[in-house]
């Protein structure tokens, strides 16, 4: 048999294979797009527009799922990866900021693994939201998404399998534990800042009173 006649399915089954990731990837980084404008809505309080985004990122990947479907290699590739993450992350930013609640795989069709690592970097946007909590002198909501910030750590570092069984996920939970250490610092000195703030108020209102007598 000659070479040609061996070589030509392969690279038809490869041309294959390309166009449906010309086709798939476009819609993956929709999709991603969508997810960060999810999770600025969900810092805005804007829950219910946070919501219908997540809806429409993970419908975009629902029609990217339907694309590679129709090839064996692409279904054995990790291409919609950083999609599945972003979705992963912006669906339970906006639950946990909403009502501190965590949004399963399986209720947003993201497989096991992306959906470990986008967790892991939904604490970074926790962090964000405690530091806005902070600046708004609302230290009970910064102490309850470090609350969330933690559990979600602690939940992430149970996962101890190597780095081809979980990618990436090792080396995020190391940010997010740094993180964690540095928003757990920034809300102590809030918390003492605020204290202050109250026993200058309380100080104040003793001298007016002194002063009245």
């Amino acid at each position: 048999m000659e070479l040609e006649t061996v070589l030509e399915p392969i690279r038809a089954e490869i041309e294959a294979d390309d166009t449906i990731r010309e086709k798939t990837l476009p819609l993956a980084r929709e999709a991603v797009r969508i997810c960060g404008e999810s999770v600025k809505r969900a810092h805005r309080g804007e829950f219910a527009d946070a919501s219908k985004l997540v809806e429409e990122a993970r419908n975009l990947l629902s029609k990217a799922i339907d694309e590679i479907s129709h090839s064996e290699f692409m279904l054995s590739s990790r291409v919609l990866d950083a999609a599945y993450q972003e979705v992963a992350e912006a669906a339970n930013v906006v639950s946990l900021l909403s009502d501190g609640s965590f949004v399963p795989p399986n209720q947003i069709g993201v497989p096991s693994r992306p959906y470990l690592t986008g967790l892991a970097d939904a604490i970074g946007e926790l962090r964000r939201a405690v530091l806005d909590s902070l600046r708004a002198d609302d230290t009970a909501r910064a102490e309850r998404l470090l609350d969330l910030m933690e559990e979600t750590l602690e939940g992430l570092l149970r996962f101890d399998f190597p780095n081809a069984l979980v990618p990436d996920l090792r080396r995020k939970c190391d940010v997010a534990r740094s993180l964690l250490e540095r928003t757990r610092g920034d809300l102590t000195s809030g918390v003492q800042q605020a204290k202050l703030v109250q026993e200058l108020k309380k100080f104040e209102e003793h001298i007016k009173d002194v002063r009245k007598r």
